[in-house]
């Protein structure tokens, strides 16, 4: 596969955005606890894909010990997200506190689907970063010792 985000990782992104989209658009207190949400959200996600999501699409050609014309290129995004990281980590800090502010508020108002996306919203996060940023960097490492002839 080509550097690139993986479609799977596209989906669920588009539909946490679908779903805060409708979020957003609820009245009162739910409405704006959701746009702040959005608010930290949106330049975070926009980081993402542009730098750690792509490089996750040549994984499995570096896992399986191939090589591709992309690995140059995938190499300079994980040594950018390789800087970024602690920043990213605490963006994530920042989301969640929003989210939970969210949460809080959509069960005051029983809006229980507002209330299923946070918690979604939150796991999604706990598994970037236990699984997807921890790939990325390993990633890094690899095409490090690849381009180095190691």
């Amino acid at each position: 596969m080509p550097i690139g985000i993986p479609e799977a990782m596209m989906e669920q992104h588009e539909e946490l955005h679908n779903e805060l989209r409708k979020a957003i658009k609820m009245p009162g207190a739910v409405g704006k606890a959701a746009r702040h949400v959005a608010e930290a959200l949106h330049p975070h996600f926009e980081r993402e894909n542009e730098i750690p999501l792509p490089v996750i699409g040549i994984a499995r050609e570096l896992a399986e010990g191939k090589s591709s014309p992309d690995f140059p290129k995938a190499l300079e995004l994980a040594e950018k997200f390789k800087a970024d990281y602690e920043k990213m980590l605490q963006e994530h800090l920042e989301i969640v506190k929003a989210l939970d502010e969210l949460e809080k508020t959509a069960k005051k108002a029983k809006k229980k689907a507002v209330v299923e996306f946070a918690r979604k919203l939150k796991a999604h996060a706990r598994t970037e970063e236990d699984l997807t940023y921890p790939a990325v960097l390993m990633a890094g490492k690899l095409l490090k010792q690849t381009s180095q002839g190691g």
